[in-house]
């Protein structure tokens, strides 16, 4: 966290602004004091200026080349944040949310999915996972891997490869130099950190951690569609809802029986209602937004 002090240090002097901060939620402020250079989704840098700048996009522009220049700073604090975040929720589900977690393995294993969720329709939080360890936390940090992931394939680059491979060395530089090359690299970077984490915590994860967000980006562009097997790249997705708020996701890597799984979901469906009821609430984020007090 000290690397990240020294950068806002950073940005207030090169900017001389009169504040450099991380926000957390909410959205851009209308106050022309302030530049804003969003990390990822619901994280931004923010700079206060004494007077508006004569020339914002300038300012803009400048914040986001002095963001990228300490992509790896940046990108340290943001896991910081959020592993502090995900051991606290850890420890406010406490033993019902391992419950749900090892019905949601059962509910895999039953169905031959890749990896079983329990999304929320209203908000981003992911409420369980077959999978903890891939390291899953929201809805919108997976729809930011999957617009990297499609970045790099596009550059005809192989990020899971790289992340799986056992000997990473030069896929992983090449992803590396993709990062800095690329606008919005933060992002990259944080893609490759979480694949290479995923393969970490279990052989394979990062397939799967791809596959998954993969998934929920279809989920949220068709909430009801029906099942879909996997084609191509494109993994099989099957989804049921629940208590008018909640949807069980099941992501497929292989064929499946859309029949077959749709049975197993109805018969499974009180169990997994009973242990996310059973969940302590978690707390509304500010509408806000939140400052992290992170000054130099």
């Amino acid at each position: 966290m000290d690397d990240l002090l020294r950068l806002l240090e950073l940005l207030r002097r090169e900017l001389e602004a009169e504040d450099a901060h991380v926000r957390l939620g909410g959205g851009f402020d209308d106050d022309p004091h302030l530049v804003e250079h969003e990390l990822r989704p619901g994280c931004r840098l923010v700079v206060r200026l004494a007077e508006p700048p004569a020339e914002p996009e300038g300012a803009a522009r400048r914040l986001a080349e002095l963001a990228h220049a300490f992509t790896g700073t940046v990108i340290h604090a943001i896991e910081t944040v959020d592993a502090a975040w995900s051991r606290s929720t850890s420890a406010h589900a406490g033993g019902r949310g391992h419950a749900l977690v090892q019905t949601l393995a059962d509910l895999r294993d039953a169905t031959g999915a890749a990896l079983a969720l329990v999304v929320d329709r209203q908000s981003p939080v992911i409420w369980g996972c077959s999978d903890p360890e891939l390291g899953l936390r929201d809805r919108p940090a997976a729809r930011v891997l999957a617009g990297a992931l499609s970045t790099l394939r596009d550059q005809g680059l192989d990020p899971v490869y790289a992340a799986a491979s056992q000997t990473p060395e030069a896929a992983g530089l090449r992803l590396e130099q993709a990062a800095r090359e690329t606008a919005g690299s933060a992002s990259l970077e944080l893609a490759r950190r979480v694949l290479q984490n995923a393969e970490h915590a279990q052989p394979g994860g990062a397939a799967l951690v791809a596959a998954a967000a993969r998934a929920l980006l279809l989920l949220d562009e068709s909430p009801d569609a029906p099942p879909r097997l996997p084609e191509g790249d494109e993994p099989g997705l099957a989804s049921k809802g629940f208590l008018g708020l909640y949807m069980v996701a099941l992501v497929f890597t292989r064929p499946f029986s859309p029949l077959r799984v749709e049975g197993v979901l109805r018969r499974a469906l009180p169990i997994i209602e009973r242990h996310v009821l059973e969940l302590p609430p978690l707390d509304p984020e500010p509408v806000e937004g939140r400052v992290v007090p992170m000054r130099p």
